[in-house]
């Protein structure tokens, strides 16, 4: 169990540079109204942001590691300190001053953590039908078309963050899926691997988009809320993920510390105004 904790935390400290890295590389790259899977193709060509893409690549394969053993709740709950981390990057590189109320965000983050270290049973997932993984599949297919169709209207950067965490989310509810998977071939014949792609994918063109059209305070803590709370209910339910026994009010509690707290850092943010295509079309 502890090993699985140390490498979601790195995990999380990569995650949370590529925030900061990727926040500046985005405002260098021209928005656009619409969902436009191209953006990534342009961000790539950023250096900063590609920088940035690598940590996230590190950060996930660490996370993928830590799912095999470790529940997803806790392995997510973990990721919502990356936005207190995110703050404190954010403190030393873009001199964004924290009040009294974002250090006592930061301490409930630390201290949820630490219940959840304390209760959290490790071990694979349980047995579930093998339907499950189709079930993924069609809803991160479900989950990408409404996020293209809706986005014109994302005018800030809440909408499009939240919908990049619930993509992450279905990512590693389908990394735990297949985290018993004990050959390369049933990884590839199971669905679950292709909505880890997908999910990824449609994730990463999202948190883009938000990050463009407000703070990466904003935008990681509206990821973050839908990357832990769906996907960690889901694995309580569906994948067997539990605590010691007599330690689910504590897990609780934990749980919620840490997910509210690093909510809680972003909610004095103020989001930048998003660049217009046509104004900066010439910069790409």
């Amino acid at each position: 169990m502890a090993f699985g904790f140390v490498l979601a935390i790195i995990a999380a400290s990569c995650s949370a540079t590529a925030a900061i890295v990727q926040s500046i590389g985005a405002r260098r790259v021209a928005a656009t109204e619409h969902l436009d899977p191209r953006l990534l193709l342009r961000l790539v060509r950023n250096g900063l942001y590609a920088t940035g893409l690598a940590l996230d690549g590190a950060s996930s394969l660490l996370t993928f590691t830590a799912l095999r053993t470790t529940p997803l709740f806790a392995v997510q709950a973990v990721q919502a300190a990356n936005l207190g981390m995110v703050a404190l990057i954010a403190l030393l590189v873009l001199r964004i001053r924290l009040g009294a109320r974002d250090w006592v965000a930061i301490g409930a983050v630390v201290v949820g953590l630490l219940l959840l270290v304390l209760t959290a049973v490790s071990g694979p997932p349980a047995e579930v039908p093998g339907s499950a993984g189709w079930w993924l599949l069609a809803t991160v297919l479900a989950l990408a078309v409404a996020a293209y169709l809706g986005s014109p209207r994302m005018s800030g950067p809440a909408v499009p963050g939240l919908l990049a965490g619930l993509s992450f989310g279905c990512a590693a509810l389908g990394a735990r899926l297949i985290g018993g998977a004990g050959t390369v071939g049933e990884v590839l014949a199971n669905p679950a691997t292709y909505a880890v792609v997908l999910a990824g994918l449609t994730g990463l063109l999202l948190y883009a988009t938000a990050l463009q059209r407000g703070t990466v305070t904003v935008a990681s803590a509206s990821t973050i809320l839908g990357q832990t709370v769906a996907p960690a209910t889901a694995g309580w339910l569906l994948l067997g993920d539990g605590v010691r026994p007599g330690s689910v009010p504590v897990a609780a509690v934990g749980f919620a510390l840490a997910v509210a707290g690093a909510v809680a850092l972003a909610r004095h943010a103020e989001p930048h105004p998003p660049q217009r295509e046509e104004a900066t079309h010439s910069r790409c």
